[in-house]
């Protein structure tokens, strides 16, 4: 019995020492491997802050999305996930990610911005987009730009990607900015008329306020007022930077040639506006009209009887998606047709027709294509003969948004209510100058 003892105990004793030696083995592995594991996760962090400042001796963490509380910084914008100090001084380097792009999956991306407000350096690290907006090339057009991005521009067909990124370098330059950390940059007249053009003129625009123009060259000489053009995609307008002197104006004109002009301040100077400028613009624009009158006239023919007269009608100050008004003569009747070309899915835009009544209620409603790339794009629920259906009767005291509603189709409900929205300004518009005339 005594040896049997003294073997258990023997036998524990080298358990004890085994796992002594396993203990020690693990915690001189962890004194080794800490500070590598260490070294490892700041170079992952650091990483893509050395390349968009590679000459900077080091960062230090001034903002952090995950423990905001514990940053002296305030009211910044949640594209923002870090903001580091460069340690000797030459600026801040900034952690963005905005889910506003096409795929609403995150766009990733560093920005380096120097001590005098400009950046200085771009790296993407995630871009989850179907469209390439230049992964290399759009990100360094940035470089050299101040928070007014003068010199940057969306990328034509990828609108939606483009001007995700930029506006989240601009909430990165407003967290700095905003915090006294760098001075803002001084837009340019032209840029501050560029970005007013789209809130005075809404057919220029998607919903999200992005512009759908193109921006035709201008030849040496060419004009004598304007500086820049922007034509509307869905063929709605054009929208005009000019100089007049030392002044510079937007000018605004829809397919009724009517023309109005704003300053840099924003306000409306039609009346007091050089009659030259005006008359060049306006002239521009009925060059360049391509009329879809006939189109229109076509489509609203089938909705009202037989044999109804249409008489094409002014838009007025209409400056929306509208692109075509008539005042449709029905036996006793007097009824009004519309054509709005909002933009839907992919920024595509479609033509909605309307024709409403007297008192400005929907009769009836008709649209080529309500969902766009129907082939392709099947989450939706959509039994279209009684969506249209649901237009009649309504008013704009009456419309809510709700009726445009297209299960898993947003961009089409979308495009749906900027249309109804569109076509009860215009009517309002025609009511408008009409009872001016009698």
């Amino acid at each position: 019995m005594p040896k049997k003892k003294s073997g258990f105990a023997a036998s524990a004793l080298v358990l004890v020492l085994i796992f002594a030696v396993f203990a020690l083995v693990l915690f001189g592995i962890n004194i080794f491997a800490a500070p590598l594991i260490a070294a490892n996760g700041s170079a992952q962090q650091f990483a893509p802050l050395y390349s968009v400042m590679p000459e900077a001796k080091g960062f230090e963490l001034i903002y952090d999305a995950n423990d905001s509380a514990a940053s002296a910084l305030v009211d910044v914008p949640e594209t923002v996930q870090a903001i580091y100090s460069e340690t000797s001084g030459l600026g801040y380097a900034i952690r963005l990610s905005t889910t506003q792009g096409y795929t609403k999956e995150p766009i990733e991306f560093t920005i380096a911005i120097d001590a005098e407000g400009k950046i200085s350096g771009t790296e993407l690290t995630a871009y989850p987009e179907t469209k390439d907006f230049g992964k290399d090339s759009y990100p360094q057009s940035y470089i050299g730009q101040d928070s007014a991005l003068a010199d940057v521009s969306l990328v034509a067909g990828v609108t939606f990607s483009s001007s995700a990124f930029k506006n989240a370098v601009s909430d990165g330059f407003a967290a700095l900015i905003g915090n006294g950390l760098v001075g803002a940059g001084v837009k340019s007249d032209a840029q501050i008329l560029t970005e007013l053009s789209v809130q005075v003129f809404t057919g220029l625009a998607n919903r999200d306020g992005v512009a759908q123009v193109e921006e035709p060259e201008i030849a040496e000489g060419q004009f004598s007022y304007i500086q820049k053009i922007m034509k509307a995609l869905n063929g709605s307008g054009f929208a005009f930077v000019a100089k007049d002197g030392e002044s510079s104006y937007l000018l605004i004109c829809n397919v009724s040639s009517t023309v109005r002009v704003f300053d840099i301040e924003g306000n409306d100077v039609t009346d007091t506006a050089n009659a030259a400028m005006v008359e060049e613009a306006a002239a521009y624009a009925a060059a360049n009209t391509v009329s879809t009158a006939d189109a229109e006239l076509k489509k609203l023919q089938t909705m009202v009887s037989e044999g109804a007269e249409f008489t094409a009608v002014s838009l007025g100050d209409t400056f929306n998606s509208a692109t075509g008004a008539y005042r449709i003569t029905d036996g006793e009747t007097t009824l009004y047709g519309f054509c709005v070309r909002p933009y839907a899915y992919s920024n595509q835009p479609i033509a909605v027709y309307f024709v409403l009544d007297e008192s400005g209620a929907i009769v009836s409603m008709a649209c080529d294509d309500i969902i766009l790339f129907g082939e392709y794009f099947t989450s939706y629920e959509l039994d279209e003969a009684k969506y249209k259906e649901g237009f009649a009767g309504l008013t704009a005291d009456s419309f809510t948004g709700e009726q445009t509603l297209i299960s898993g189709a947003t961009a089409s409900t979308n495009a749906m209510t900027v249309a109804t929205e569109d076509v009860f300004a215009a009517f309002q518009a025609i009511s408008a100058t009409e009872e001016g005339n009698n």
